[in-house]
């Protein structure tokens, strides 16, 4: 976030994957994103996995970073119609990732997923 690592194009995309892989990887399929999990993660956490790997004067504020973290993806995750869509579907076991993605190489990959095609199998 900080550093601007992705443009515009890239957080559509960063969106579509998640939609999509939460769809796949989740019990049910979300009717909505939660982002309380993370207030759960504690300074005790930050101390004994973050510091570690961080530059020695640099200094992490938990607080703020929660803050400014789920301020980002609350506007990530603002869902487009096709998005709501794919959802929708999958929720209804019909699987059709062309609501997500454009014709292209994601695509063609992605349309005889093992995963969402056993999930939407199951009823």
């Amino acid at each position: 976030m900080r550093f601007g690592l992705f443009d515009e194009h890239e957080k559509i995309l960063l969106r579509k994957c998640i939609v999509y892989y939460s769809a796949i990887a989740s019990e049910s399929t979300p009717s909505e994103f939660d982002l309380s999990n993370i207030d759960k993660v504690t300074q005790n956490q930050i101390k004994r996995e973050l510091n570690p790997v961080l530059r020695s004067k640099e200094k992490f504020d938990l607080q703020t970073s929660q803050s400014q973290v789920k301020t980002w993806l609350a506007d990530l995750l603002k869902l487009e119609d096709n998005e709501w869509k794919f959802l929708d579907a999958f929720r209804e076991k019909e699987y059709h990732p062309e609501l997500l993605f454009e014709s292209g190489e994601i695509l063609e990959r992605i349309k005889n997923h093992p995963m969402a095609l056993w999930k939407c199998s199951q009823k």
